[in-house]
């Protein structure tokens, strides 16, 4: 398998010892120019306490105050080093200022999102809190905005769901965008229903108006409606919507995801099933362009935006099987089951990381990968990929079995040198407690020089009963 990541020779013998080696010795990097003032969060980094680093955030199922699977979200702030364990901030529902208590089986933070929603300069994070209990409605579901600041995350307001008696699961899906071009973000919101909610204007004191958007996506099942995303496909200064799943078409629920332009009415249908979908800029035309991830294809699909937005035509569907893309297709690979979206190379054309969660390296089975692919001047390619797994040279750790390595994905500039930097999660290493990789983004690529990875319990998150840290993150951001 071709593969373009550099490795530091020391290094790796350095990481040899094991995981949990939270910054590992390495020469100084160049300095970087002082950051600036804080400002609104750009799409695709997230700075939750605008010192213009981009941050990590990731979500876990670990118990609270021994209440189990209540879910905590960690925070690593970036640096001029990248992210460490040791600028951690942990947020739970039992954190002061942070709306609602702990309770079991939660999930709070499963869907994640970031973005200035309050337009202070600082990124703050969507969680969404699916399986919350409201009133008697057993998974009414709520969502939390939990506001950045210089110290970082700091009290937060919760978001209701206007029609609760209509389905549960509110808050399963998120997505922030500025569908109505005034310059300032709103927030969809899914549910278990075929419906999006967006709310406008969201403040401290919640949200100044919200309103209801209805879609064709099969009601009731999250196996037929799996992904939001927003992006500018048209280049009208709006955000458009992207709701994946499979398209209720006569009852035959194809395999589509629909295109709401400005998230209102009728919908382009883009003839792919998503479970994961990001945006970015892959061509370097100044249009957001779209990949879908199938999993159960196990594909990726890239849309290019043009002036009437996303269609079908010139649309380009990569596999393992894909010239330039390590590896080969196999049934149970779920290639595609998470997607993110940066310009890892720096070369003004965004990248995109695949997650490849059950993927067999060697004859270790299901313990996962991510695959790199890049963007250029005729979009998404499979030429030049990389692939990276715990057996990488370089990369902390080994391969083992059923790790599931490249569950979730993250591609930001935690270290502000211009290249996207990819995280990578395993939720279950360490006996499902799971844990988080950041590795270097550079000119050639992905690179394992001062690679870092930690565990939930460095995170300083509970490890009892199971903490499946990095079970989520963000896949872009406003």
């Amino acid at each position: 398998m071709r593969s373009r990541l550099r490795t530091s020779p020391a290094l790796a013998v350095a990481l040899a010892a094991g995981l949990l080696a939270a910054t590992p010795a390495h020469a100084a990097p160049a300095t970087p120019a002082a950051p600036a003032a804080p400002s609104a969060s750009s799409r695709g980094q997230s700075d939750v306490n605008g010192d213009g680093y981009g941050d990590l955030v990731t979500a876990s199922e670990a118990a609270v105050s021994g209440v189990p699977h209540a879910g905590a979200i960690v925070v690593n702030t970036g640096s001029a080093d990248g992210i460490s364990s040791g600028r951690t901030q942990v947020i739970t529902q039992n954190s002061p200022g942070v709306p609602g208590g702990a309770e079991g089986n939660d999930l709070f933070g499963s869907a994640l999102a970031t973005g200035d929603l309050d337009g202070d300069g600082y990124t703050d994070v969507v969680a969404g809190t699916p399986h919350e209990k409201v009133d008697s409605d057993v998974d009414g579901g709520t969502v939390a905005v939990l506001w950045g600041s210089k110290s970082g995350l700091s009290g937060g307001v919760t978001l209701t769901d206007p029609a609760p008696a209509a389905r549960d699961l509110f808050g399963n899906r998120l997505a922030v965008g500025d569908f109505d071009g005034d310059g300032r973000p709103e927030l969809a919101v899914g549910t278990g229903s075929d419906d999006v909610w967006i709310f406008d204007g969201i403040s401290r004191t919640g949200a100044a108006s919200h309103r209801e958007l209805r879609t064709e996506i099969a009601p009731d099942s999250s196996d037929y409606y799996r992904a939001l995303a927003a992006g500018d496909f048209d280049g009208d200064g709006k955000d458009d919507l992207v709701v994946g799943g499979r398209y209720d078409k006569d009852g035959s629920y194809d395999g589509a995801s629909l295109v709401y332009l400005g998230a209102t009415g009728t919908p382009t249908v883009l003839p792919d099933e998503a479970h994961a979908a990001a945006t970015g800029d892959f061509d370097g035309d100044g249009r957001d362009d779209l990949i879908l991830g199938s999993p159960d294809a196990n594909a990726v699909t890239a849309y290019h935006g043009g002036p009437t937005g996303l269609t079908a035509t010139g649309r380009r569907t990569l596999t393992q099987d894909s010239a330039g893309v390590p590896g080969a297709t196999e049934s149970e690979d779920a290639f595609g089951g998470a997607v993110a979206v940066g310009d890892v190379d720096g070369d003004g054309h965004d990248d995109a990381a695949v997650g490849v969660e059950f993927e067999t390296v060697g004859s270790v089975p299901n313990t996962g990968e991510v695959v790199v692919l890049f963007g250029s001047a005729d979009g998404l390619t499979g030429g030049g990929s990389q692939v990276v797994h715990q057996g990488t040279e370089g990369v902390p750790g080994a391969n083992e079995a059923y790790d599931r390595f490249g569950s979730a994905v993250r591609l930001t500039d935690t270290n502000r040198d211009g290249h996207a930097d990819l995280a990578a999660a395993a939720p279950m290493e360490n006996k499902s407690h799971g844990a988080l990789w950041s590795l270097r983004g550079s000119a050639d690529g992905v690179s394992s020089s001062h690679a870092v990875s930690f565990s939930a319990a460095t995170a300083g998150i509970s490890t009892e009963p199971y903490t499946y840290f990095g079970r989520s993150m963000p896949t872009s951001a406003f």
